[in-house]
């Protein structure tokens, strides 16, 4: 069996009624509840090979944000840009200034 030792640490007594709330959902005691976290903390970085957490690559919270998706009215708006002769505008211009070198 494992030795057990006693750490008497200062937390915010907020944060304690947040482990009292989790332990009671958890249906263990308090120091159960606090050595499962601690042990899944540890446990969780190892299992991660070294790699870094996504909170070490973007400590400034510059990652990328997801544009939403267009509307069928812009997707309708495209099509038709899309669909358009492009020699058309072209055409218009090209004869007015021929016209007026005349």
């Amino acid at each position: 069996m494992t030795e057990t030792v006693t750490l008497t640490i200062k937390i915010p007594a907020d944060l304690k009624e947040q482990i009292r709330e989790a332990a009671l959902h958890s249906e263990l005691s308090l120091s159960a509840e606090v050595c499962s976290r601690l042990e899944n903390s540890f446990t969780d970085k190892e299992e991660k090979d070294g790699k870094p957490e996504a909170l070490e690559i973007d400590n400034q919270h510059l990652g990328e944000q997801a544009e939403p998706a267009l509307t069928q009215k812009e997707l309708k708006k495209l099509r038709l840009l899309i669909a358009k002769p492009a020699g058309k505008s072209t055409a218009k211009t090209s004869s007015k200034s021929t016209s007026k070198k005349k």
